[in-house]
C-alpha cells in the first residue's frame, strides 16, 4: 500500500485530493481523483492496484466442515458453523481485532460473516469495510511516519 506515506505536505493542484484527505474533507471523499505516492516517493494519479480492493486469497482453509470451507467446528454432523479469525496485541495477546463467520442451520438458516461487532450478511458490504479498513490502516502508518519523525527531530 503505497499511498499514504509520504511524510512531508503534499502541494495537489485543485480539485485533487490525497488518498488521506478523503476521509476529512466530503468533497475529497466523493471526487474520488486522488494522488498516491508511489514506494520511490513519485506523485502519480494512478491508484496502487491494491489501494481500496481485497487481496487475491489463494489459501485455502485447513476446516473439514462439508457446508462451509471456514467452519472450525469439527464434531461430525455438526448443524452450527463458525470460526474466528485474530489481530493481537504482541505484549498481552489480547485481540486487538477480530472477525469470523457463523452458518446456523435450521430455523435459523443464515450464515454472517462478523468483523469486531458489525455483521455483514453479503460480500460486497464488508468489502466495502475491508476497504475503508484499508484506507484508516494507511492513515495510521502515515500518523506514525509523522508522530516518530517528529518525535526524533525533538532531539
Amino acid at each position: 500500500m503505497a499511498h499514504s506515506t509520504h511524510t512531508a505536505p503534499l502541494t495537489l493542484p485543485d480539485g485533487l485530493c490525497s488518498a488521506d484527505a478523503s476521509v476529512t474533507n466530503p468533497d475529497c471523499a466523493r471526487s474520488r481523483e486522488f494522488m498516491w505516492v508511489t514506494p520511490d516517493g513519485q506523485i502519480t494519479m494512478q491508484a496502487p492496484a491494491d489501494a481500496d480492493t481485497a487481496r487475491e486469497h489463494t489459501e485455502q482453509p485447513a476446516g473439514t466442515c462439508p457446508v462451509y470451507r471456514d467452519c472450525t467446528e469439527t464434531t461430525p454432523g455438526h448443524y452450527d458453523h463458525h470460526s474466528r479469525i485474530t489481530v493481537d496485541d504482541d505484549t498481552d495477546g489480547t485481540p486487538i481485532l477480530d472477525a469470523g463467520m457463523v452458518g446456523l442451520s435450521g430455523d435459523d438458516d443464515c450464515a454472517v460473516v462478523y468483523l469486531r461487532n458489525a455483521d455483514y450478511t453479503d460480500a460486497a458490504s464488508l468489502k466495502a469495510k475491508t476497504a475503508e479498513l484499508r484506507r484508516f490502516l494507511d492513515r495510521v502508518d502515515a500518523m506514525a511516519d509523522r508522530v516518530f519523525t517528529d518525535h526524533q527531530a525533538r532531539g
